[in-house]
């Protein structure tokens, strides 16, 4: 009877395991290559980068006045991306009244990046990771499928490894980690279906909570 348990419960976890995967794949993500994300009570590793104002950001220092928001995201090119960028920039008011400030991190190149972030009038620092440390280091990083870029070139005319200057076509899960000054994540999103992300109200929820 055990065995007839045991047995049903791993047919049914390899079931779901594999709707998961269909469902990635839908998502534009190549499923072997999708990293797991860090996790909460996870040290949140260092990183820098000059942002659109030509200043440049370093998490330990900005950590130093505050909490910081890391928000990853796919591009100027993603329509999800930018319903959510414009959700934080309406509420930004709300979120540095907690104390924390807000960092974006894109793979997109740094040129198309600086004209996306002032055309848009977003004030809150940008900064492109064309490498992808910074998503490695996070553990946030896909490759995306032929069949997906192949789509986005089509509707969105744009062409994903172009828009990076990468030879390969990566892209981050738009994850939200917030890391409190002892540099340890205290909250975080990461959802590999782009259309899920972290609220603004979910974001000064968990910064009130600190």
């Amino acid at each position: 009877m055990k065995y007839i348990i045991l047995s049903l419960l791993l047919s049914i976890s390899t079931f779901v395991l594999g709707q998961e995967k269909d469902i990635y794949k839908k998502y534009g993500i190549e499923v072997e290559t999708l990293q797991p994300g860090l996790k909460v009570g996870d040290f949140a590793p260092d990183f820098e980068g000059v942002d659109q104002d030509g200043k440049k950001r370093k998490l330990s220092e900005m950590l130093k006045e505050g909490p910081v928001v890391i928000n990853f995201f796919r591009g100027s090119w993603c329509p999800s991306c930018y319903k959510h960028l414009k959700s934080i920039r309406d509420s930004l008011d709300y979120i540095t009244a907690t104390g924390a400030q807000i960092i974006m991190v894109s793979p997109e190149e740094k040129e198309s990046l600086d004209a996306f972030a002032k055309k848009k009038g977003f004030t809150f620092p940008m900064i492109t990771d064309q490498e992808l440390d910074i998503m490695n280091s996070y553990k946030v990083t896909f490759q995306v499928t032929e069949k997906y870029q192949k789509k986005i070139k089509t509707f969105m005319f744009t062409d994903i490894a172009a828009n990076n200057a990468i030879k390969q076509a990566s892209l981050p899960v738009p994850a939200t980690y917030i890391v409190g000054q002892d540099q340890k994540i205290i909250a975080m999103q990461y959802d590999p279906r782009y259309s899920n992300r972290m609220s603004p109200t979910a974001i000064i929820n968990a910064l009130n909570q600190e």
